[in-house]
């Protein structure tokens, strides 16, 4: 995945950098702090000595990005199929039919919502490593 973004920021070794947002990315606003629709807030390692100012090239593997929407989308949901399946089953089995499709969703909510916890609390694991994008590449330097 190839992006080309400002940076408004240094911070060490990292660039903080504004992005236009893609049509694939539409208004899911998950990776955007209260900025316009059309742009998103990104950070990224500096490998390629980018300043403030300096439009840069963002890249990460795909093989990366795919396992990073896998973790992302694809382990709440296969919470929320268990939860569901669970809960559902689990009930009929305990002799609840009438309470069963509730305690389904219930579960199906709660497993979803742990899920998302799990993810959170391993964000900085994640982040810092292969799934950290890269600036790569200066693709316009600043007249600053």
């Amino acid at each position: 995945m190839d992006e080309v973004g400002k940076v408004v920021a240094v911070e060490g070794e990292y660039v903080k950098l504004i992005l236009k947002r893609r049509e694939a990315c539409g208004k899911c606003r998950a990776c955007s702090a209260g900025l316009s629709e059309k742009e998103m807030e990104m950070k990224a390692k500096n490998l390629c000595g980018a300043k403030k100012g300096d439009k840069v090239e963002i890249f990460i593997e795909h093989s990366n990005f795919m396992k990073a929407v896998l973790i992302m989308y694809g382990i709440p949901c296969l919470c929320f199929l268990a939860g569901i399946l669970a809960g559902y089953y689990g009930a009929v089995m305990a002799g609840f039919e009438a309470a069963a499709p509730l305690v389904g969703i219930g579960l199906a909510v709660i497993l979803t919502a742990a899920a998302f916890i799990l993810i959170h609390l391993n964000e900085k694991n994640w982040s810092s490593g292969q799934y950290m994008p890269v600036a790569s590449r200066i693709a316009e330097r600043s007249e600053e």
